[in-house]
């Protein structure tokens, strides 16, 4: 499904061991990860060439491969390049085994998560240690609302920005991953590996596969 851009904000496009990603960011925080695959990308792209303005400007905004951040100007520490620049870089050291905790910031606004209820949600679930779980229940009583399991796993399918909001660490009661059950699987599998390795007495991060 094609992505609408978000106005407003900067934005670029990660190459990563992982995957083909767009990610982007605000002066106060980073407010959407999202994965891509080529093929999806390249429609993306030929649609909006074909979408093309007068002026030759495409309407899309996937050309931000070839753009990057120039959206939104750098306004000091804290900026949305700045912002684009350390998610770059956490999100290649995760995967290279080197990094086990985002804290980059995010902007719950632009990332469309209003309610008190949602954030809690999502906070409660950066606090899942690396390599380890917890349930959709767990989280909605740690979130202060039992009994809206159901919601937390709505909120884990809808997340704006994965890998810095770990819902891979996020299970079923009868320990089933849930929605995109291979995807998370393997990201889950990433951190035990190196878990393993560390408990081993192993200082050599292991990358994603």
């Amino acid at each position: 499904m094609r992505a609408a851009r978000t106005p407003g904000v900067a934005a670029r496009l990660l190459e990563t061991a992982a995957g083909l990603m767009i990610v982007e960011a605000t002066p106060v925080g980073v407010s959407r990860l999202q994965q891509v695959d080529a093929a999806e990308l390249h429609a993306a792209e030929a649609a909006d060439a074909a979408e093309a303005t007068g002026d030759g400007t495409a309407a899309g905004w996937f050309d931000v491969k070839h753009r990057d951040d120039d959206e939104v100007p750098h306004p000091g520490p804290g900026g949305a390049g700045e912002h684009l620049d350390r998610l770059a870089e956490q999100v290649e050291a995760y995967l290279a085994g080197e990094l086990r905790d985002f804290d980059v910031p995010l902007d719950w606004a632009a990332a469309g998560v209003h309610d008190d209820f949602s954030r809690e949600v999502y906070r409660e679930i950066r606090r899942i240690g690396y390599g380890e779980t917890s349930t959709y229940g767990q989280i909605s009583v740690d979130a202060g609302r039992p009994r809206n399991a159901r919601r937390v796993g709505r909120l884990c399918s809808i997340v704006p920005v994965p890998f810095v909001i770990p819902v891979h660490r996020v299970i079923r009661a009868d320990g089933g991953m849930g929605n995109c059950p291979e995807y998370r699987l393997r990201l889950l599998e990433h951190e035990r590996r190196n878990v393993a390795a560390a408990r081993r007495g192993s200082s050599a991060p292991i990358p994603f596969v």
